[in-house]
Formats: structure tokens, sequence, C-alpha cells
């Protein structure tokens, strides 16, 4: 049997150490690949940690506390299957040298053999075969946006056999939800006969039992507090060493107000600024090792404020794909965020922030950066407001918008051409 680790995980990009919360396993518990085993707090969320072993376990290393990134939490004993990568920081086993034979003393000279003369038969002639190759197997996880993991993994789909209808194969909602088998329909009652009574369904029916109410909610630790407000220190102290300046636009909304449906302003609004950065690509760059480095499609990180401290998920390509179906990942991601529970997949490095005070009637602030992101787009209070109209004041549904940009990558004119496209594409309807 060997002795295998559980060791703190990289949750994001950015993680350098995580506190272990609680174990959800004892000493001497079997546990398999892909169990949670226990809960770590991060600067930005709560996660549960999947057992990357299997096997008994032996040791807690960690009861509670904080833990570099790497470092093993646990001891497992079990067979070392090579599935896992619980152990790929551990030391590689040692080989042993092949042994050395010697050469004999003395070696006889090889007999003389006459050549034979013979005739060679012609080779016989092989029809090529048509063969299709096949394509190779995806290896990893399935692609796929969270909520359509969640909901595979509530009705027990396997996300292998879902067919992505998104970019490169994505997965989304609609493509489980078409999996989904739809309840068996309730059996219709038989018909009564005119002289029977009909039956109240409330006494018909067995009353059912009342459902668990939740335990109120623990409001977090002074301990808790502490560590976010370190975490957002370290994070944010750095900016304070950017050159960084903001522009600020009045947006018009009746336009977009008239086509959203029901979609909320956060989502139409994260939506135009992730559409408007992908054509202002300076906005897309990065400031690292000195100089302004392409970072890819828009990833936007979404402030969330919760009673945890300030989260910040992270959407990717929040431009593309449905706006429904996107608010709808919104309102689950929030909702995650103010829980601790958010999917990992929201944890990537992001190229631009969205900071909305505006339900907390703010008009107007100003944002700061998160390095190495060039840009963050500060929102405030939606409202109606007196704008000038063609012979003279009218009212319209409008919106500040600051746009703070790291001077490094991008200068005003960058900012004012993101701002304006934001306009016209909200001034469009879209």
């Amino acid at each position: 049997m060997a002795r295998l680790a559980i060791r703190m995980p990289k949750m994001s990009m950015t993680m350098t150490e995580g506190e272990v919360s609680e174990w959800m396993v004892n000493v001497g518990d079997e546990i398999a690949e892909g169990d949670v085993v226990c809960e770590v707090m991060t600067d930005k969320v709560d996660m549960e940690v999947e057992s990357t072993v299997a096997g008994t376990l032996v040791e807690i290393v960690v009861e509670s506390g904080m833990v570099d990134v790497g470092e093993p939490i646990g001891w497992v004993e079990g067979e070392d299957t090579g599935g896992g990568f619980g152990d790929l920081l551990s030391s590689p086993s040692v080989v042993e040298p092949p042994s050395v034979v010697e050469p004999p003393s003395v070696v006889e000279p090889p007999s003389v053999v006459e050549p034979v003369e013979t005739t060679p038969e012609p080779p016989s002639v092989v029809e090529p075969v048509e063969t299709t190759p096949e394509p190779p197997k995806p290896t990893g996880p399935v692609a796929a946006i969270p909520r359509a993991r969640g909901l595979a993994n509530e009705h027990g789909i396997d996300l292998a056999t879902v067919t992505g209808t998104g970019p490169e194969g994505l997965v989304r909602v609609p493509d489980v939800e078409a999996l989904v088998e739809p309840a068996a329909p309730e059996p219709r009652p038989e018909p009564r006969h005119a002289a029977e009574e009909p039956v109240p369904t409330a006494v018909a029916k067995a009353a059912p039992k009342p459902a668990p109410q939740a335990a109120p909610k623990a409001p977090p630790s002074d301990a808790r507090k502490a560590a976010i407000r370190a975490a957002v220190a370290r994070k944010m102290t750095p900016s304070a060493t950017i050159p960084q300046f903001t522009v600020w636009r009045e947006l018009e909304l009746d336009a977009a107000n008239t086509q959203r449906r029901g979609v909320s302003w956060t989502t139409v609004l994260v939506r135009a600024y992730a559409a408007s950065l992908r054509e202002v690509p300076d906005l897309l760059c990065r400031w690292e090792n000195d100089q302004a480095t392409e970072s890819g499609p828009p990833a936007v990180a979404l402030a969330v404020a919760t009673d945890r401290g300030l989260l910040v998920p992270t959407l990717t390509e929040p431009d593309l794909g449905d706006a429904q179906e996107l608010d709808a990942e919104i309102r689950a991601m929030v909702k995650a965020a103010h829980t601790g529970k958010l999917d990992k997949a929201y944890m990537a490095i992001a190229n631009g922030s969205v900071s909305n005070l505006g339900g907390l009637g703010v008009d107007r602030f100003q944002a700061l950066l998160t390095p190495p992101q060039a840009s963050v787009l500060s929102l405030g209070t939606i409202r109606q407001r007196p704008v000038a109209v063609p012979g003279g004041v009218g009212l319209a549904l409008t919106v500040h918008a600051g746009l703070t940009v790291d001077h490094r990558v991008a200068d005003g004119a960058h900012a004012a051409e993101l701002l304006d496209r934001m306009s016209r594409r909200l001034g469009a309807g879209i």
C-alpha cells in the first residue's frame, strides 16, 4: 500500500494559499477519487475539496488553518493508480540501474556460409485498404457552462454524452435540458357516478410532512472578515502604483429598455461592455513583464458584495450566446457567491471588471483597477434624467458610466472609443 497525499489545490491562477475550515471525513474512513473531503476558504470563495486519490484516510495534517498551495493537508493509504494528481509534487521513485553484463573473454570467429543461389519469388500484391482514422478522443473535463454542469449532475447525466452547441463544443444549458426526461404525467382519476360525492383533494391525499427549516446562517467570524480584508489589501495595494485615469459618459438606455425582455440591467451592461472590449483590442491587453500583452477574448469579472466580503467571479465571453441564458447564469452565480459555493469555472483570470453600485443609490463613483487588468467599468443608478432634445429638454433613462484605464496599456482615446461603442450598441437596442 502506498502513502498518498491530499494536497491544498490551486483553485485559481492567483491563489497561493487556502484556509482549511472543515473536514467532511474522519481518520479511518474509506474515500474514493472525487469524494469531497474538506472545505477550504480562499480570498475569493469557499470551495469543497475533492480527493484525487483513493484509500483509507490515515492522517489529517491540518485540521484548520492556512496552508500553502501544494502542501499536504491529509494522507491516504491506498493503491497508486496514477489516475489522480495528489502526488504530482512528490519526489520520483528511485529506479535501480540495469545490471552490466560482462562480454565473453574469447569470441569465436563466425563460420563462413556459402551463398546459395535462389530465384526470388515475386512479392504478393496487397490491395490497399482505405481506413478512416478515428478522431482523437478528448481528454480532461468536458467544457460546459457551470449551470449546465450543475443541471447534468442533478439529473445524473454524463457530460461526455452531451453534444455541445456552444463555441468549440461548449455544453450549454439547453443541450443538457434536451436530455432531461420529462416528469411522467399524473394518472387521470376515473369518472365518478353521479350519486357519489366528490372527495376533497386535501382530504383524499395524505397531509404532506412539513419541510425541515434550514438552520439560520451564522454570521461570518471576525477572523474570516479579517482574512477577507487582508486578501483585498494584498490584491489592491499594487493598484496604487498604476498610472490610471477615469473617463465618464452618460449612456442612454431607452432603446435597450424596449428590447431587454426582463433581462437585468447588469446582464445588459456586462454584455455591452464585453462586446465593446472585443472591438477595442488595446483594452484587452494586460500589463505584464513590463509590456502590454494580449490576453485573449473578453473575460469580465463582476464584483459581488456579500456578507463574506467582496467576491469577483469571472464570466468568459459574456457577449456571446443568448441574453436570457446569460441572465439566468448571472443570477445563479450571484446566489452561489452569497453562499460561498461558486463553481471553479468562475475563478479564471479576468481582463476587465464591472462594479455596479446603482442598486445602492450611488449615481457615480471611481472604481480602482485590479492588476493586471487594463480597465474597470463603474455603473451608477439607472433613472430618468433630463437630457437635451431638439428644441429643448426632455427625459431619458440613463446611467453614468465611468471607465478607469491603465495608462501604460491604453490612452484616453481608447477609453472614449469603448464608451462610444457601448453608447451606440445600447442606442441600437442591442
